[in-house]
């Protein structure tokens, strides 16, 4: 059963996401303790950085085979743009979740982010 939600949320509320990207052969090494911690961290940044609620963040690890790109880590952060997040600081938590990466995996890091300024989200729950 396909359940389609579309949540009204309003500008204040918030909900920050995290893809990040990592080239397949670079971390099989490390065990999930280690990205644990790695997301620990993450999410601190996010929710102090962006003042989200931890309870909305959302990390996601994809390994991909990245091959023309030098870039062997790549990070989308979508989140509710609201009038309490400026340019400052989203450049801000975009370098501390860089930081955070860089540290873990010692390669060239690529991170973006995205402004959600439209009230309506539409959601599928499967």
């Amino acid at each position: 059963i396909y359940q389609l939600i579309i949540f009204n949320y309003k500008w204040n509320q918030i909900m920050p996401s995290l893809i990040i990207y990592i080239e397949e052969n670079l971390d099989r090494n490390a065990n999930f303790t280690e990205l644990e911690d790695v997301e620990h961290k993450l999410i601190q940044t996010i929710t102090k950085e962006l003042e989200a609620k931890k309870d909305n963040c959302q990390i996601v690890w994809i390994y991909s085979k990245i091959l023309t790109s030098k870039y062997k880590v790549f990070g989308e952060l979508k989140f509710r743009d609201t009038k309490n997040r400026d340019d400052i600081k989203k450049e801000k938590c975009l370098e501390k979740i860089g930081e955070i990466l860089k540290n873990k995996f010692n390669v060239k890091i690529r991170l973006r982010s995205f402004a959600i300024n439209d009230s309506l989200i539409t959601a599928l729950d499967l």
